[in-house]
């Protein structure tokens, strides 16, 4: 058998190409892989020479159709996976889990490839009650909004391999698994944080009060598992891969610290992250019983596993820590890199960095096919309407204007968004779509208003509103700006503008939507520029940080709206505002205002912006900040 893995370079990918390699020694291996920060060329240097290997992206349609040719089965592995790399960058999740899914696919079925896996996670069903027993089975319904990209982007990856199984010949099968642990995991992720700070002599950090719970399962076994579901499993099944090995986050850095031969104080914990999930369980029931499969490494012999990762990281330094110096670019709309992620180990959270001249970062352009990514992006929205019983019920008009804009790049997202629409929310039943409104096309459409007649569980009809701000990127960012003089936060920079429809000067954020194919980071640039004066390149005056304080829906349930809040903190000199006097305000005569850090109770007291205070808030309890109220 010819076997395709994509994402094999990966933690998760590449432990299955060796477990492949040493278990069926006579199949032949391509790997497809982009070589992105997380994915790493020294994790199949053991089987090299066993193996084909294809530096690709899986949106690149002629390499992807190179990959395919002579295919017995995919497995399908690639993925941007990091939560809070998806707050940072997000657009790249969109491209790659989704539309790199789809890519795939369609050239599968070209290809006549006759088996198709695709891997998915535990993280499209959201979260479980910490108190709780219950655990994800194949019948738990998908989380009706996940609150990270990362689980936006897998949950909709998922419903397009479920329906393109429905409509082709091809043996497709979908398994959703619990957290891996290993060799060869990037060192940003939960215990590899916990070993290597161990090594280099850090604390190891625990977020929050550290009784997350996640559900561990060893990539070996994982790999055993689909090897299983490859062979036996059932043509358009979900299998659901766990070792019902769930375990709070603090006992995990617990029992590291202890078999590290280490005592408790070296556990430190630190500011909780932003959409940290309590608890993930998954109940792997159908998998034993239709399968045969049962993990070797369990609740029971967890020790043993991790004993085994804490050897394999204490022998590959040599591995690990090139990989912590790496640092993950962010592409502007020309497709080249201006900015970095980073890890900071003190608190095991990724930070953003932003690009200077004089700074070394990769150049090397990504891959940018606009115009097919735009006509694969509304296949998948027209396909996703047409399964919506709302849909098919509504008159013809409106879904020939759905379908309309839905070919248009500036605002398919916002159809995008409808599309997503269940035909139940909780119990009320969506009959139909019976009105739609938006601003004339030539003015730029800033969202769309539609109105839908439900049915409620008694029986009665009505009807009711709903905005749609698009998703992702375009749901806008607010950004909390504070200058920083000689290393020490100084003030809050405001702007205070008459607001449409209120009329009333008030304290306001910069920020808004981004432009057709801008990032948030260059939204931000420009932002600051626009808004507030600030030159983000200028010499004396730079982007120091950019911290990611997550989404915020100001008004659930009339609309989608999740805007991204960002803490901006800007290095300035004394040469760029007038000379202040301590603890005084400054205000511009456009609108610009700097308010003290001394005074932010005060300023707190004036203003009702529901998005200033939810980021001052957040970032402060954050632990992110050293602002004394």
């Amino acid at each position: 058998m010819k076997l395709l893995i994509t994402g094999g370079a990966g933690f998760i990918g590449s432990n299955f190409v060796h477990y492949w390699t040493k278990k069926h020694p006579k199949d032949k291996v391509r790997v497809i892989d982009a070589l992105t920060y997380a994915g790493n060329r020294k994790n199949l240097e053991p089987v090299k020479r066993k193996i084909e290997f294809v530096e690709a992206d899986i949106t690149d349609k002629g390499k992807v159709k190179e990959a395919m040719k002579g295919v017995d089965a995919v497995v399908h592995f690639a993925a941007e996976t990091h939560v809070e790399r998806s707050i940072l960058d997000p657009a790249v999740f969109w491209k790659t889990n989704v539309l790199g899914t789809q890519m795939l696919l369609e050239e599968a079925k070209k290809a006549k490839v006759p088996r198709f896996h695709h891997v998915s996670t535990d993280e499209v069903y959201g979260e479980l009650e910490l108190d709780s027993d219950e655990r994800f089975n194949e019948k738990t319904p998908y989380a009706p909004r996940p609150d990270n990209l990362y689980a936006i982007s897998k949950a909709e990856a998922d419903r397009v391999v479920r329906e393109f199984a429905q409509g082709n010949k091809m043996h497709i099968t979908i398994s959703n698994c619990s957290n891996n642990f290993g060799p060869y995991e990037f060192p940003e992720k939960y215990i590899p944080i916990l070993i290597t700070n161990l090594i280099d002599g850090y604390k190891v950090p625990v977020h929050g009060d550290g009784l997350n719970v996640r559900d561990w399962i060893h990539t070996e076994d994982h790999a055993k598992a689909i090897d299983l579901i490859l062979s036996k499993g059932k043509e358009g099944e979900t299998y659901l891969i766990g070792s019902e090995n769930d375990v709070p986050n603090k006992e995990i850095a617990e029992r590291v610290v202890r078999l590290y031969g280490k005592d408790p104080t070296w556990v430190k914990y630190v500011p909780d992250r932003h959409s940290n999930d309590r608890r993930y369980a998954i109940d792997p029931t159908k998998i034993y019983t239709e399968l045969g499969w049962k993990p070797t490494i369990t609740k029971e012999n967890f020790d043993e596993g991790l004993n085994e990762t804490i050897d394999w990281y204490k022998k590959s330094e040599d591995w690990w820590r090139p990989l912590l110096k790496r640092k993950a670019p962010v592409t502007n709309g020309e497709k080249r890199a201006f900015a970095f992620i980073t890890l900071d180990r003190e608190v095991g959270k990724v930070k953003f960095e932003y690009k200077y001249a004089d700074e070394d970062i990769d150049k090397k352009p990504v891959l940018g096919r606009k115009m097919m990514e735009d006509k694969v992006r509304t296949g998948l929205i027209k396909t996703k309407l047409k399964t919506r019983q709302w849909y098919k019920n509504t008159s013809k008009p409106y879904r020939d204007r759905l379908l309309a804009l839905a070919k248009d790049p500036k605002t398919q997202g916002f159809v995008d968004d409808l599309a997503g629409r269940p035909d139940v929310i909780g119990s009320v039943k969506q009959l139909k779509l019976i009105r739609l409104a938006h601003a004339p096309q030539k003015y730029g459409i800033y969202g769309i208003a539609a109105w839908f007649q439900v049915e409620t569980a008694e029986g009665e009809k009505k009807v009711e509103g709903y905005y749609s701000w698009a998703m992702g990127t375009k749901s806008g960012a607010k950004l909390l700006v504070l200058t920083r003089y000689k290393g020490r936060i100084s003030h809050i920079a405001l702007l205070k503008s008459e607001k449409f429809p209120i009329g009333a000067r008030v304290y306001d954020l910069a920020g808004g939507f981004p432009n057709l194919d801008e990032s948030v980071f260059e939204l931000i640039t420009r932002k600051l520029k626009d808004e507030l004066g600030i030159e983000a390149t200028n010499s004396t005056m730079r982007i120091g940080e950019i911290i990611g304080l997550g989404r915020v829906m100001p008004d659930a349930g009339m609309t989608n709206n999740h805007p991204y809040l960002y803490a901006v903190i800007v290095d300035v000199d004394e040469k760029i505002f007038p000379p202040l006097n301590e603890g005084e305000n400054y205000e511009t005569d456009k609108g610009l205002v700097l308010w003290p850090i001394e005074k932010l109770s005060e300023l707190i007291n004036k203003v009702d912006d529901a998005y200033f205070l939810s980021a001052l808030a957040r970032l402060k309890l954050g632990g992110l900040t050293n602002i004394k109220f």
